[in-house]
C-alpha cells in the first residue's frame, strides 16, 4: 500500500488512461451509425441496440465483476479488460454481418466493465490518503474524455478510413496500453489478488448507500448517454449537417462534461456532500433537457443548453465516484461498490438510447422525449435527498 505521504501518479495516470481508452468503445459508435445503417440496412431501433448493447453485460453483472476485481485483484481484471476490448475490436473489423457486430459490441462492453470496476481500486491503492478524494474524483473524467476524443477522431477520419479503420486504430492503442500496464502495474497487496473469504459482497449489498449511488447513475446515464448517442443522428437527419460537423458538435457537448467533473471534485474537496452535489446536478439536467427538447426555442439556444446539460451533469459522476469508498464497509470491497455503480450506469446506457428511439418512432417527433428526461432527473433528485441523509450520519474518511 501507498504510504501516508506519497502517491504513485504514473499508476494513477495509467488507470485513468485505461478508462479513457475503454470508454472509446462508447464514443466511436455514434458518429458511425449512419455508415453502419447503410452497410447493414439497419432500422433506427436496431441501430440503438448497436449503440447500447455493450452495456448489456454490465447491466446484469456489474456487481459480480466488482467482486471479481476484489478477489483477483484490480491489476488482473484491468489488464484482462483491455485485452478483451482489443480482441473484440479485431473481430468487429473482420465482421460481415450486423449480428456479429452486435456480439463484438457485447464483448467490448465486458472489457469496458472490467476496466471500470478495477481502475478505482488501483487509484485508491496508489494514492495517499490526503489526495484520494481528488484522484477518485478525477477518475470520473474517463468517460466524457474517452467518448469525446473517440467522437472527434471518428469525425475526422470516418470518410477516409471508414468505421473499420477507426475500430482498428483503437485496437492498436488499447493493445499498446495493455502491454505497458503489464510493466508498470505492481503485483503487491492492494493491486493483486486477496483472500476470497475477505471479499464477500454481502456487507455491501446490505447497505443502502451503494443502492442509492447505483440508482442515481441509472437516472443520469439514461439521460446523458441518450443525448450523446442520438445527437449526431439528429443533427444529420433533421438539421442537414454533414457527418463530420455533426460529430464535432456532439463531441463538444460530451467534452463539456469534463469541467463539470472537475467542479464536482473541487466541491468534494470543499467538503460538500455527495448527495448535495447530485441534487444540484439533477435540477440542472432536468431544466436543461426541458429546453433542449422543446420546439419553442431556436437551434442555437437548444444547442447551448445541450452544453449546459452536459456540464451540470458532470457534477454527478464526480460526486458518486468520489464518495464511493464512503459507502464501502472496508477498503477490500471498493470494487464491489464500484461494480454496483457501474451496473447502474450500464443499465441506464442499455435502456436509454432504445427508449428514446422508440419514443421518437411512435410519436414521430423528438419533443416528446423531454418528459422522459425530466422524469429521470426527478428520480435522481429524490435519490440525492436520501443519499444526503445517509452521508450526514457517516464520518468523512481520509
Amino acid at each position: 500500500m501507498t504510504g501516508p505521504s506519497s502517491s504513485r501518479w504514473p499508476i494513477v495516470v495509467m488507470a485513468i488512461g485505461s478508462g479513457i481508452l475503454a470508454a472509446g468503445a462508447v464514443g466511436k459508435a455514434p458518429p458511425a451509425v449512419s455508415l453502419l445503417r447503410e452497410e447493414y440496412s439497419l432500422g433506427l431501433v436496431y441501430a440503438g441496440w448497436i449503440l447500447s448493447v455493450l452495456s448489456a453485460l454490465g447491466m446484469v453483472a456489474g456487481t459480480g465483476f466488482g467482486t471479481l476485481a476484489d478477489r483477483l485483484g484490480p491489476r488482473t481484471v484491468l489488464l484482462g479488460g483491455l485485452w478483451i476490448q482489443a480482441i473484440a475490436g479485431t473481430l468487429a473489423v473482420l465482421s460481415e454481418s450486423a449480428s456479429t457486430l452486435l456480439i463484438t459490441r457485447l464483448l467490448e462492453g465486458a472489457g469496458f466493465l472490467a476496466v471500470a470496476v478495477s481502475a478505482p481500486g488501483i487509484i485508491f491503492a496508489a494514492s495517499s490518503s490526503g489526495v484520494r478524494v481528488w484522484s477518485l474524483g478525477l477518475w470520473s473524467i474517463n468517460v466524457p474524455v474517452g467518448i469525446s476524443l473517440a467522437m472527434i477522431f471518428a469525425a475526422l477520419t470516418l470518410e477516409t478510413i471508414g468505421w473499420r479503420g477507426v475500430w482498428l486504430f483503437y485496437v492498436v492503442l488499447i493493445s499498446a496500453l495493455a502491454i505497458l500496464g503489464h510493466q508498470i502495474l505492481p503485483r503487491e497487496r492492494g493491486f493483486a489478488s486477496r483472500e476470497p473469504s475477505t471479499t464477500s459482497p454481502m456487507p455491501v449489498l446490505r447497505r443502502l448507500g451503494p443502492w442509492l449511488l447505483a440508482g442515481s447513475f441509472i437516472a443520469y446515464t439514461m439521460m446523458w448517454i441518450s443525448i450523446m448517442a442520438w445527437l449526431p443522428t439528429y443533427l444529420i437527419n433533421h438539421r442537414g449537417l454533414v457527418s463530420g460537423t455533426a460529430s464535432l458538435l456532439s463531441a463538444a457537448v460530451v467534452a463539456a462534461n469534463v469541467p463539470g467533473n472537475l467542479l464536482g471534485t473541487w466541491l468534494l474537496r470543499r467538503r460538500w456532500s455527495g448527495g448535495t452535489i447530485v441534487a444540484l446536478s439533477s435540477i440542472g439536467m432536468g431544466l436543461s433537457t426541458y429546453i433542449v427538447f422543446s420546439g419553442q426555442f431556436g437551434d442555437v439556444l437548444r444547442y447551448g443548453f445541450c452544453m449546459v446539460f452536459s456540464f451540470v451533469g458532470g457534477l454527478l459522476p464526480a460526486a458518486i465516484l468520489g464518495t464511493s469508498r464512503l459507502h464501502a464497509p472496508d477498503s477490500q470491497r471498493i470494487g464491489t461498490v464500484n461494480g454496483m455503480i457501474i451496473q447502474g450506469s450500464h443499465l441506464g446506457q442499455f435502456v436509454g438510447p432504445p427508449v428514446v428511439a422508440m419514443i421518437v418512432t411512435i410519436h414521430g417527433q423528438w419533443q416528446d422525449v423531454r418528459w422522459f428526461m425530466v422524469g429521470c432527473a426527478l428520480v435522481a433528485l429524490i435519490l440525492a435527498v436520501a443519499l444526503h441523509r445517509i452521508e450526514r450520519r457517516q464520518a468523512w474518511p481520509e
